[in-house]
């Protein structure tokens, strides 16, 4: 958490115009109260990110820290996703040191600290293969059912996620 909260506002220096772009959607959703899938501005973007940094704005305010607390939320939900994952598919150890690796990965440290799209996709995957195979180990329907729901989101995330069926 460290690693992805602390200073959230001030590093990465300076705000970026996708962040600003989505920061302005945003606020947008919040004002007319609607919060749509897709945003065509921009080139075009999945509404999750945005849509969840309005509610994070609500809560926070129109900050630099409530945009991009969303994407070290998402980060840090991953690894400790990541942990769960490693430790079903291998043993608590093996979690451990890939939660571990994940959490101190600069490229996953910094998209944590920055309002890209991005990093919504490997939260919705390592959820996704978790839950997944627990429905295996346990064949219960509540884990297929959840395994099913993070790969129906995965796809209001982020474009290249759409390879995930693949």
């Amino acid at each position: 958490g460290f690693f992805r909260f602390y200073k959230i506002a001030d590093t990465p220096p300076g705000f970026y115009p996708d962040e600003a772009i989505n920061g302005n959607d945003a606020i947008n959703a919040l004002e007319t109260h609607n919060y749509p899938m897709f945003y065509p501005d921009n080139n075009g973007r999945e509404g999750l990110l945005i849509n969840l940094e309005a509610l994070s704005i609500s809560y926070f305010g129109k900050t630099i820290g409530a945009v991009r607390a969303v994407s070290a939320f998402a980060g840090f939900l991953t690894v400790l996703g990541l942990y769960f994952l490693g430790s079903v598919l291998f043993n608590r150890k093996i979690g451990l040191m890939a939660s571990f690796l994940l959490a101190t990965s600069f490229w996953h440290v910094n998209f944590s600290r920055i309002a890209f799209a991005g990093v919504l996709a490997p939260l919705c995957l390592v959820w996704m293969l978790y839950f997944f195979w627990r429905g295996v180990q346990t064949t219960k329907l509540f884990y297929f059912i959840t395994s099913g729901f993070f790969l129906g989101l995965g796809f209001h995330t982020y474009i290249a996620f759409r390879g995930i069926p693949l």
